[in-house]
């Protein structure tokens, strides 16, 4: 206690602290004092520990060229750090430059595809409203038209005598004026119906504008509405309805029609040799269940005519016609089969059954039939003229088929090298049963001699 005491009366003198104002200072006050007069004191010893080896140290031989070599070791060190530092700071700013200039370059890449982009988009956008420009054109010179015509309609309704009562309403007569010949049965023939000489049939019937030419002669008889199937009907009474067709597959459609197929057949190759034989399952009433059978002469298809008008069938009595159709490539709808037909069921073309087993196929393409002798060329003149289908008209298909004639002839490569694959597999097989054979009879020879 007397120790502490006269420290701290010694740090309060050392403090320049009066006595009265220590005696004045709690104890925690004095406590506090006392431990800094401790750490003082403490530094001081260790300074003069310190200044002792100092001295000690620079009273030995060397030391003086000890320091400097290390002061120089320390600063040739602090040049390599910063020669480093310098040729690491070149790199990097390399690589900036490097990469400066690549963000450049694709900042100019995205910047032309942009300008391009926003180009394409101008030329897009002014071609589309050229075409809309001219779609309006289009359609108000259409409407002008349809203004026309329907007041020159009501000028000739107006001025010519009203229709008698019985007489059916039609649509007003094309123009009578003289047509080529080739455009016979064409869109461009302003007289004669395109439709009812390809199919048989108009779905404007008598209110058709355009005529009808009954024919005095035909080889194909037309029967119509003769073929009724109860899927056909009822999935055209609600053509909103995509649920109407659940309940008629076409696999139960198709087989009614092979019974149906089955069951004429016969009858009408009584009156004569059949080349084609179809049957129309379209939708359209006018359409839908026709039955054409094709006749290789005309007088065939008379005497049918005479066999078959006025009979029964499915309680329906059959009414017999001559129909003009005699292409049936013009005829059939060819997206129909590939179920591509933009107008489905409003099809006005024939949407027909595939005959079972491929029968009458080469007549959908308007080819002779296989044993025809003018198949295999022994054709006369007048028997090749008589054939509208090698007319000049065709020449263009003839010519766009022949751009597809390496196809076909490697189609005919795979196939004759798949005969020849079965031929040799045959063989080959043949060959194996034969030696089975031979030796089983040897094995029977031997038992039966050694018995």
């Amino acid at each position: 206690n007397k120790s502490n005491c006269a420290l701290s009366i010694a740090s309060a003198a050392t403090m320049q602290i009066k006595e009265e104002d220590w005696k004045k200072f709690s104890h925690r006050q004095r406590r506090a004092f006392i431990n800094l007069e401790r750490k003082r004191r403490r530094r001081q010893a260790l300074a003069r520990e310190r200044a002792a080896e100092q001295s000690i140290l620079e009273s030995q031989p060397g030391y003086w060229e000890k320091l400097a070599e290390e002061e120089r070791k320390r600063e040739e060190k602090e040049r390599k750090d910063e020669a480093r530092s310098l040729l690491e700071h070149e790199a990097w700013l390399k690589r900036e430059r490097v990469a400066q200039e690549g963000f450049q370059q694709k900042r100019d890449l995205q910047e032309r595809l942009q300008r391009e982009k926003e180009e394409r988009e101008r030329l897009i956008r002014e071609e589309w409203e050229a075409l809309q420009q001219k779609e309006k054109e289009e359609e108000k010179k259409r409407e002008k038209a349809r203004r026309e015509k329907e007041e020159r309609l009501k000028e000739a309704l107006s001025v010519g005598e009203k229709p008698q009562a019985e007489q059916p309403w039609h649509n007003p007569l094309a123009p009578d004026d003289p047509s080529d010949p080739a455009n016979y049965g064409t869109e461009k023939d302003p007289r004669n119906c395109a439709f009812y000489l390809k199919t048989g049939s108009c779905r404007f019937g008598d209110r058709c504008s355009r005529q009808h030419p009954q024919p005095h002669s035909s080889s194909t008889l037309l029967i119509r509405g003769m073929y009724s199937n109860l899927g056909l009907t009822e999935q055209m009474l609600d053509e909103q309805d995509h649920d109407a067709a659940l309940e008629y597959e076409e696999g139960e459609i198709y087989e009614h029609f092979r019974e149906f197929y089955d069951d004429l057949l016969p009858e009408f190759s009584k009156a004569g040799k059949i080349v084609q034989f179809k049957v129309s399952c379209n939708y359209e009433p006018h359409l839908r269940g026709n039955v054409y059978v094709q006749y290789s002469t005309e007088e065939e298809c008379a005497a049918a005519i005479a066999m078959f008008n006025g009979r029964w069938y499915a309680q329906r009595q059959l009414s017999c016609e001559l129909c003009p159709v005699q292409k049936w490539k013009s005829a059939i709808c060819g997206l129909f089969n590939r179920k591509r037909c933009p107008k489905g069921k409003h099809c006005n073309f024939l949407h027909v059954f595939r005959n079972p087993g491929g029968a009458f196929l080469w007549a959908d393409r308007d080819l002779f039939p296989p044993s025809s002798p003018r198949r295999r060329g022994s054709s006369s003149h007048q028997d090749w003229s008589t054939r509208s289908w090698r007319s000049s008209r065709h020449r263009s298909r003839s010519r766009s088929r022949e751009r597809y004639r390496p196809h076909f002839r490697a189609r005919s490569r795979s196939r004759d090298r798949n005969r020849n694959r079965h031929r040799s597999r045959s063989r080959s097989r043949g060959r194996d049963r034969h030696r089975s054979r031979s030796r089983s009879r040897g094995r029977d020879r031997h038992r039966s001699r050694s018995r």
